[in-house]
């Protein structure tokens, strides 16, 4: 029995916003607060829905197995107000997906039976859960945003990349932010904004646009995350993305799986590297602006660390540039 707990939380949930208070207190007696620490299972694929779930705070982390993969791995993450189960409390069915808390979670749960209960003698209730069903399957098809989230937690328990992916798949319009501590005082080092589902704008340290985003899959970060929904006019947006957020990922992908094959030819990001040709000579001219500055700061002299720090480019751009340098025989 949960009674006495604020109801708010429920009030957050698109399950819960329009019900009534009488509606929400039944609820609440006829529930349960349960507590879960980091990497606790809650469910596992497969298992019989026997409860529905209800993240009053922390975060929910959904896994599933892919068919030609035997371990699950994060295909999403529930923060507050958001509710997991219903539809196999409707259908019958097994778990489709796997649930684990990364940090730490207070979900509230509603066993089968009451829930059916609920249905049957609070008309309310089943009207609003009938409404909710129909506009997620809106926002599936329409590519809606599905509610605001609120999401945070340490990046030691959860994978950035599928925060991102989630954000995405919910078509949410806020900031995704990663704090470290630095001194007295926590230091943003990473900002994502995301508009309708797409990722609009981007700094992560000094890189900032398509870079910045691929630098998050090079070089994993640590810190503290949260994400913040908020409403955002079009005409407000100053985008400096230049794909859409799925061919960003795809290309982030890519280069993260690439990088380390460049890294084979260049083992020692300290090792200085300089100009052995005495010009310039570089063919592709979408890359050219960038071999340009590459090609300036190795007139002096310059490592791959020296280069990371002073050309705002990703890790795997400057790689690739300097390969390129060495076996055309321009730098040594």
């Amino acid at each position: 029995m949960a009674a006495g707990i604020d109801p708010a939380f429920l009030r957050a949930s698109d399950l819960f916003e329009n019900q009534p208070e009488e509606v929400l207190k039944a609820v609440l007696v006829q529930g349960q607060l349960q507590e879960y620490g980091p990497g606790e299972v809650v469910f596992r694929q497969g298992d019989e829905g026997d409860r529905l779930y209800i993240v009053k705070s922390g975060a929910l982390e959904v896994l599933a197995s892919p068919r030609d993969a035997a371990e699950p791995i994060p295909v999403a993450y529930l923060g507050p107000g958001e509710v997991l189960g219903e539809l196999a409390l409707l259908t019958g069915s097994p778990r489709s997906a796997s649930a684990r808390v990364p940090e730490r979670a207070e979900l509230f749960t509603v066993d089968k039976p009451v829930f059916l209960d609920l249905m049957k003698t609070l008309p309310a209730f089943a009207r609003n859960l009938c409404l909710v069903l129909a506009k997620r399957l809106e926002a599936t098809t329409l590519k809606m945003p599905r509610g605001s989230k609120q999401l945070q937690g340490n990046l030691r328990y959860f994978d950035l990349a599928t925060v991102i992916q989630t954000l995405i798949g919910s078509h949410q319009t806020g900031t995704l932010a990663v704090t470290q501590e630095g001194g007295k005082s926590k230091s943003r080092i990473a900002e994502i904004f995301f508009f309708k589902g797409n990722i609009a704008k981007a700094k992560v340290r000094h890189l900032t646009g398509d870079d910045a985003v691929f630098q998050l899959f090079q070089s994993p970060l640590e810190g503290d995350f949260s994400f913040t929904g908020r409403q955002v006019q079009e005409e407000e947006v100053q985008a400096d993305i230049t794909m859409p957020a799925i061919s960003l990922l795809m290309e982030s992908v890519r280069l993260q799986d690439e990088l380390p094959l460049l890294k084979e030819r260049i083992t020692d990001p300290d090792h200085v590297y300089r100009q052995k040709a005495s010009q310039l000579d570089w063919q592709d001219a979408d890359t050219a602006e960038l071999a340009a500055a590459v090609w300036s700061r190795l007139k002096k002299g310059a490592s791959m660390n020296d280069l990371e720090r002073d050309v705002p480019r990703n890790s795997y751009a400057l790689y690739r540039t300097v390969v390129t340098f060495l076996d055309s025989g321009q730098v040594e």
